[in-house]
């Protein structure tokens, strides 16, 4: 019996009830996958975007896929499934620790290493995640969106704010992280800076390769203490 199907067993999240085991298996099972393909690189995105509290952060990503294993046809039909649990997950974060977003102030985030990385990586990488932490919320999350690859428009659209709003928030966190990280801006072949994030922007390596770290970290932790990725998620349910 997979993970997900005991759980189903156990308690329907909706009516309390214990539901017949026979009409659930492909969907258990179809959803089990998607868990257990995305949690850890989601889990990565989200201290990124939002890790403050990482015990936080955790909680809030169980409960988003809580929500979707309930709206699981609903979720699987999204262009982005992923891309709905990390909504999900700000909406929680948002309503539920207002100290998030209204009483943000720095903190150091506490994060598993990465075993495969050189001391210069490690040090590098925890540079990079410290300098972000000390970021306003909104230019944090634009500017970790934009390093995905998203563009201006999907941000927009995620976060509710005007194209022109992305603009300016990934300019400042540009124009702060820079400071802190001490690089280089980045040019255009005719030597213009760029207002975007680009494999050619040295800032842009230098998040995507602390993402790769962080990455890396949370899979070797996983892997250390021995637990399948439902077995995590079952624990973080009680």
């Amino acid at each position: 019996m997979s993970g997900l199907a005991g759980e189903r067993e156990e308690r329907d999240p909706r009516s309390g009830e214990t539901p017949a085991s026979g009409g659930v298996s492909e969907s258990s099972e179809e959803f089990d996958a998607f868990y257990a393909r995305t949690h850890r690189a989601l889990m990565a995105t989200a201290l990124m975007r939002f890790g403050v509290d990482r015990q936080g952060v955790e909680d809030a990503l169980q409960e988003a896929y809580i929500e979707a294993l309930k709206r699981w046809p609903a979720v699987r039909s999204c262009p982005s499934p992923e891309g709905w649990i990390l909504t999900t997950m700000r909406r929680k974060l948002a309503r539920d620790g207002k100290r998030w977003r209204y009483r943000w102030k720095p903190v150091e985030l506490v994060v598993p290493a990465s075993p495969a990385a050189t001391v210069e990586e490690t040090s590098e990488a925890l540079a990079t995640l410290r300098a972000i932490t000390t970021l306003p919320p909104r230019q944090r999350e634009v500017i970790v969106m934009a390093t995905s690859g998203m563009s201006y428009r999907e941000i927009s659209t995620e976060l509710g704010i005007t194209q022109r709003g992305v603009g300016s928030n990934l300019h400042k966190a540009r124009n702060r992280l820079t400071l802190l990280l001490d690089v280089p801006p980045g040019t255009d072949r005719e030597g213009e800076r760029l207002l975007s994030l680009s494999p050619r922007d040295p800032l842009c390596a230098l998040l995507s390769a602390a993402a790769a770290w962080l990455l890396d970290g949370l899979r070797a932790e996983e892997r250390g203490r021995g637990n399948g990725p439902c077995d995590g998620r079952r624990r973080a349910e009680r």
